[in-house]
């Protein structure tokens, strides 16, 4: 078995936008806090939308709220799993689970922006400031010797057993993200966050893609 499905043969599409009205008023005090200092303002963050493989073999149109300073860097990224044919199971706001990250696991669904600390501490997540996506947790679980998150995710807890949608090293998604700088937490020690992508760089102005744009380009860091 592959963690990819055949690339598709249609064109990968993209938009980067300023958050619009419609999309601020399912955020507003659900996974956007205005009323927090440490909360991104509205200017700090873009609303894209992006292609993505399903599972079935199809396409589909999903959304993301992320740093605007991330979004050119965001969008190559999802062009390159287009590419590579990594499906996506769901690409959906964490508003639509009433920014709960653990029903947006559990629904195996892909997001980023969500103002929140990191579970059982008092550290704000990467989430909180746009940086961090997840992508598949079910496929992906967050994984310790004692523990899986979601629940959903320990039929997928042998990470020998490669199925569509997962993500592990080697292996071409994660080559994807070290050749574009993003960190991914399935490396680190203390738990593996397999599901859990992270930009702990600094930022470059020549990534920074104008809002409105259609056609970003993502220059990493080397």
């Amino acid at each position: 078995m592959t963690a990819l499905l055949a690339p598709p043969t249609d064109p990968f599409t993209a938009s980067i936008a300023t958050v619009p009205p419609a999309v601020r008023a399912r955020m507003d005090g659900v996974s956007w806090h205005g009323e927090q200092p440490l909360c991104p303002r509205w200017d700090d963050l873009a609303y894209l939308r992006l292609s993505h493989v399903t599972f079935d073999g199809g396409v589909a149109e999903g959304e993301l709220v992320v740093a605007a300073k991330l979004a050119a860097r965001t969008v190559e990224l999802f062009r390159r799993l287009w590419s590579l044919g990594f499906p996506i199971r769901s690409l959906r706001l964490v508003d639509d689970f009433a920014a709960s990250d653990d029903a947006s696991m559990s629904a195996d669904n892909s997001s980023a922006f969500n103002f929140r600390f990191v579970a059982g501490m008092k550290l704000l997540s990467q989430h909180a400031l746009g940086r961090a996506i997840d992508l598949n947790p079910v496929e992906n679980p967050w994984r310790k010797p004692t523990r899986i998150v979601p629940d959903e995710g320990r039929a997928f807890a042998d990470r020998q057993l490669i199925r569509p949608g997962m993500i592990v090293r080697p292996g071409p998604v994660v080559a994807v993200f070290d050749e574009l700088g993003w960190e991914w937490g399935g490396d680190w020690l203390h738990a593996f966050d397999d599901h859990h992508i992270v930009w702990s760089r600094r930022y470059r102005s020549d990534a920074v893609c104008a809002i409105g744009s259609t056609t970003p380009i993502a220059r990493p860091i080397t």
